[in-house]
């Protein structure tokens, strides 16, 4: 038969004959074959018309001459279905004319009906025709309505082909265009590197960006693709274009870029202002603080029980006020990235000792344990001493408020290799895996700062402890048991290491911090 058909694909033909044995024929060899076809016969054009006004087909076989008239009748009663013209006689003439009139293919029938072993792939080819046909009519169509330029030079870099936008956006029709040397787009004579000025183009994507050249002279950015375009036999045949205009694009990104700028100087000078502003409120804490506890020191066994709870109560709330007035310090120059630490070796098992030390009175105060454990051996480490104090003051005293009268925390340290291990344990009730989180974020625990009432369940220290540990190359994390206990453990390189970033308020804050 020659050539072959397509799997598992039924085509519906449709036969016009007036002949009735070549009507048989062609069954025959349909049912002979055992070809993949549905056939509608139609002895006439009238019948022929009757069929397609209620069904269609994939090809439609016509003899040239019927009864009632001709295949050429046919034609427009099916646009866009392939057809096949059949006569027996071998007429170039009306050869020529079917094809101009849109027919496929043209068959001369001969008497031994040789010309029906063609007719198999006649009606592949038709139909694979037919399917390039509509998918070049797709592309064809995405290409003219499509908001990008496109246009297509040959080898020589002669424009060959352009669509609607590149004519609406460089200003040329199609016959201004076609047959120009594409440098006529680009700013200077050639396309050199000295002439078509090079841009970066930030967004989603890295692209890079050009300057054009419209018919008026006006000259626009387009980020521009290029592509090499081959024949079936990949030899290189034209080279494709498309090209987008950014100009609107770069503005708002310009306006964007500026109006970034002027955000971050004006929180620049608002933050300068509020740090200035806390070091003043600082000084003038610490001296009502001093008159506070000179007036306490000079009236001792004079003060009524009622003005020394006063007095207590003042002394409390400075304190509180300078410790968010520190952490605010604190976490301001992290964010600007000016809080820079100096590295000496130090002990962290004495560093240990001295925090435990100093929060043992509070802890006593609310009837809670504290121990520390410490190896027989010396744990030296490069650090900034105050900083890693401060630190572990934060995380133990967030152990000591969190953990309920009569409990028990204990502090321990450990040799891991090249690193050191702190681990601050309690069995307190164990806490939810969403306030491990809450509690690390400090633009979380800022905002719970500032709700009236919950000044208790708030505190910086737990985010600044966080970032001063991981300022040192340390990584901490939380640990909690089966509703009972929680173990905060942190690690700290020996040897000292450079701050992984300029400022800390980079770092991604939804971070997880426990199991």
């Amino acid at each position: 038969m020659g050539g072959k058909i397509i799997e598992n694909t039924r085509y519906k033909i449709l036969l016009i004959e007036d002949d009735k044995l070549d009507q048989m024929a062609f069954m025959r060899m349909v049912q002979d074959k055992e070809l993949p076809y549905d056939c509608t016969v139609a002895g006439s054009v009238s019948e022929a018309k009757s069929i397609l006004g209620r069904d269609r087909f994939d090809i439609i076989i016509a003899d040239y001459s019927l009864g009632d008239g001709t295949a050429f009748d046919i034609v427009n009663l099916a646009k866009n279905t392939s057809i096949i013209f059949a006569t027996g006689a071998g007429d170039e003439e009306i050869a020529v004319k079917a094809w101009k009139e849109g027919a496929y293919d043209y068959l001369i029938k001969d008497l031994e009906q040789n010309y029906l072993k063609t007719v198999p792939i006649t009606i592949e080819n038709a139909v694979r025709h037919k399917k390039i046909k509509e998918q070049l009519q797709l592309l064809s169509g995405a290409i003219m309505s499509t908001a990008d330029s496109v246009y297509i030079t040959d080898l020589e870099g002669k424009i060959i082909f352009v669509n609607r936008a590149f004519c609406k956006t460089y200003g040329y029709s199609k016959e201004e265009i076609i047959g120009k040397d594409s440098n006529i787009l680009w700013i200077g004579k050639t396309q050199s590197q000295n002439t078509r000025s090079v841009f970066g183009v930030t967004g989603s994507t890295r692209q890079v960006g050009f300057y054009h050249r419209r018919k008026d002279d006006s000259v626009f950015p387009v980020s521009l693709s290029r592509s090499i375009i081959k024949d079936s036999n990949g030899k290189e045949i034209a080279v494709g274009g498309v090209a987008r205009d950014i100009s609107e694009r770069m503005q708002v990104e310009n306006e964007l870029r500026s109006a970034n700028l002027q955000l971050k100087k004006q929180n620049q000078l608002k933050n300068e202002f509020a740090i200035t502003v806390c070091r003043q409120l600082m000084t003038l804490a610490d001296e009502f603080k001093n008159i506070v506890s000179d007036a306490m020191t000079g009236a001792q066994g004079k003060i009524s029980p009622e003005l020394q709870e006063n007095l207590d109560h003042a002394e409390k709330g400075i304190n509180g006020f300078r410790r968010i007035v520190s952490e605010f310090l604190d976490i301001s120059q992290l964010e600007a990235g000016k809080m820079k630490l100096q590295f000496a070796e130090l002990s962290l098992c004495s560093v240990i000792s001295d925090v435990v030390e100093a929060l043992s009175p509070l802890a006593e105060e609310r009837h809670i344990e504290l121990k520390s454990f410490m190896p027989d051996s010396e744990l030296a480490i490069e650090a900034n001493r105050s900083r890693i104090t401060q630190a572990l003051w934060n995380l133990i005293n967030n152990a000591i408020k969190s953990t309920p009268s009569n409990g028990h925390i204990s502090v321990r340290a450990e040799d891991i290799g090249n690193e050191v291990m702190v681990v601050v344990e309690d069995d307190g009730p164990a806490i939810e895996s969403s306030r491990i989180v809450k509690s690390f974020n400090r633009f979380t625990q800022i905002r719970m700062k500032l709700h009236p009432g919950r000044e208790e369940e708030s505190a910086l220290g737990l985010p600044i402890a966080r970032e001063l540990l991981e300022m040192h190359g340390g990584c901490i994390w939380i640990e909690s048991g089966d509703g009972q206990g929680n173990c905060l453990c942190f690690t700290l390189p020996k040897s000292a290491v450079q701050e992984a970033v300029a400022s800390m308020s980079a770092r991604e804050e939804g971070k997880y911090y426990g199991n």
